[in-house]
């Protein structure tokens, strides 16, 4: 829906539309109601009825559909029906998982990490084995457990993969063509963080996922007798906010671990995104942080606020925490969507919230002591070794500003930057203490954010930090390239409780507590607040979005064509909202 404000007093001007990415559903409302549909946080289990009725149950779920109820790609409200996919009933013989083992008549013990159990209607048992295979085994129990056949690309997201055959498009997805798709390149196929499956009458399968990436997929046999998609239900979006790829326009979107294309031409609200690639691989990177629940999200939410940097032609992702605890870093593989740990700084005694001090994350991390650490994978293996931490005399800033050239720029008085050194023999970037600027700012005493705006040569500066921002000041810093270190005062921020900022071209833009996901806009050049943006009611409105919580919950981006694209973080409905504002009213192209 396109929303035109002009000639109204104290509004936006222009013209703006609102949208949403990485949920296959966007609608708020209450869990119960059949006018609202969302895909819920995590399915840690899944069964379905012979009739293809999906339930399951959820850990958690901020908008409270703990027990999701689905049939044919839509949402049908939100019940207990207590299930239990650790056991099945065959043939009036109990099958249960036992750790790693499938007990029974028999003990079924090369069925990998086994997290499901179902049956077919010819009374195969049906085992979601999210081990190293990442897949789903069919065995005949009718006398000894036999496995008879196996569906799903071994090894998951992280194999390499090559399609016999395209898959049609299907409901709630689009089509996919045969060919190669490489490490990390998405593929219904392929299977990462197995939590159920089942099949119905029909024999179409299913397979539940979820922690990484939750989805429920739905398969079918064609006329061939061969697997196509028959509907898929995603949410790939919790507590995370997307960064652009300046390369591309902003067509290539990316998440902590995720990889979108966008389709800004399509005008159905939550139809504009799709899934290219997911970046992490548990299997080849165990210890990489997003895998570990407690660090990524659990109550840490260690990793959120994706930032795509290019330094010597190499594509990197930083990461920043909901309360900007540490800052992670990720070296992309070539000719590969997987990103490997390459880099973090964080405070040497960071406690894990809700964990003790020895809290095994990063492994073999130094002594705990007061202090700032840096950790680089020296011998290229995405894991943390004792010899690869240094320690660094700077002391730790929870607000950092990643700038185009991969350098640091740390929030405080005066503001350090830490300068990237260039790669390393392993394709690292460098961090030390020998490369560190510093720089002290007259007309402001606290600096508690900053942002480095390379396009206009000017560094944006608040005197609060993190996501407390509430009563922040805003400041600039001109021709900052030319030596100038004098900061010249904005406005204050305009919402009531603000969380996040970001600035774009000659606009600050800001979310924050109360107010959700409304955004309000301010002239950098005449502190002037110009107006607001809200989600529009085919999203739910502003009711049905979360609060801002994070620390760096908006981001923006101007296109070539002059229309800003605001992203902002909902962890409500598990997504991120999408504005497009056209200043104008006459942006053109797509």
């Amino acid at each position: 829906m396109l929303i035109n404000f002009a000639g109204l007093a104290q509004t936006l001007p222009g013209t703006y539309s609102s949208s949403w990415i990485g949920n296959t559903f966007g609608k708020g409302g209450k869990p119960e109601s059949l006018n609202s549909a969302w895909m819920q946080d995590y399915v840690d289990q899944m069964v379905v009825q012979p009739d293809g009725t999906i339930y399951t149950t959820s850990i958690w779920d901020e908008a409270h559909r703990e027990y999701g109820v689905y049939k044919d790609g839509k949402v049908y409200g939100n019940v207990n029906h207590k299930i239990n996919n650790q056991e099945i009933t065959i043939d009036g013989k109990r099958w249960y998982i036992d750790g790693n083992l499938i007990k029974g008549p028999h003990t079924i013990t090369n069925a990998g990490i086994p997290k499901g159990l179902a049956k077919t209607p010819d009374n195969k048992l049906l085992v979601a084995d999210d081990g190293p295979r990442k897949q789903i085994l069919f065995y005949n129990v009718k006398s000894i457990p036999k496995l008879v056949e196996t569906f799903g690309v071994k090894g998951g997201i992280g194999a390499a993969f090559t399609a016999g055959y395209p898959l049609p498009a299907a409901t709630n997805t689009h089509a996919f063509a045969a060919g190669k798709y490489p490490p990390g390149f998405y593929h219904p196929f392929k299977l990462w963080d197995l939590t159920g499956v089942g099949m119905d009458d029909k024999g179409r399968l299913y397979v539940s996922t979820s922690e990484g990436a939750t989805s429920i997929r739905c398969f079918k046999k064609d006329r061939k007798n061969r697997w196509i998609l028959d509907f898929i239900l995603e949410n790939y979006i919790f507590v995370d906010n997307v960064d652009y790829d300046p390369t591309t326009d902003a067509i290539d979107l990316y998440g902590v671990q995720e990889h979108f294309v966008m389709d800004y031409s399509k005008t159905t609200p939550g139809g504009q995104w799709r899934l290219k690639g997911y970046t992490a691989d548990h299997l080849k990177y165990p210890n990489d942080p997003r895998n570990i629940l407690d660090v990524k999200a659990g109550h840490e939410h260690g990793l959120t606020s994706a930032r795509i940097r290019y330094i010597n032609g190499k594509r990197f992702l930083y990461t920043q925490g909901m309360t900007c605890q540490m800052l992670n870093i990720f070296r992309f593989e070539d000719n590969s969507e997987i990103a490997a740990p390459a880099g973090l700084i964080m405070e040497t005694n960071h406690r894990m919230y809700d964990h003790p001090l020895t809290y095994p994350w990063p492994p073999n991390r130094p002594t705990i002591e007061p202090g700032t650490m840096i950790w680089r994978d020296l011998n290229g293996d995405g894991d943390y070794q004792a010899n690869e931490y240094s320690k660094s005399i700077i002391s730790y800033s929870p607000n950092f500003w990643i700038d185009r050239k991969g350098g640091i720029w740390e929030a405080a008085n005066p503001i350090k930057v830490r300068n990237c050194a260039g790669l390393d023999s392993k394709g690292n970037p460098i961090y030390d203490d020998a490369n560190i600027d510093s720089h002290q700012i007259s007309g402001i005493e606290k600096i508690g954010k900053v942002i480095y705006q390379e396009d206009k040569d000017r560094v944006i500066l608040l005197d609060n930090s993190c996501r407390d921002l509430k009563g922040s000041k805003v400041y600039a810093v001109d021709n900052w390239s030319k030596g100038n270190r004098n900061a010249r005062f904005i406005s204050e921020l305009k919402s009531l409780n603000p969380s996040s900022i970001i600035a774009e071209d000659n606009y600050i833009f800001e979310a924050g507590f109360e107010t959700r996901a409304e955004v309000f806009v301010t002239d950098i050049t005449t502190g002037k607040r110009l107006g607001s943006m809200l989600p529009s009611d085919e999203l739910g409105g502003v009711k049905w979005t979360g609060w801002v919580d994070i620390g760096w919950g908006i981001n923006a981006f101007k296109r070539k064509n002059g229309e800003f694209l605001v992203f902002v973080e909902d962890d409500f409905l598990s997504r991120v909202i999408l504005y497009k504002w056209c200043p104008t009213g006459t942006c053109g192209g797509s």
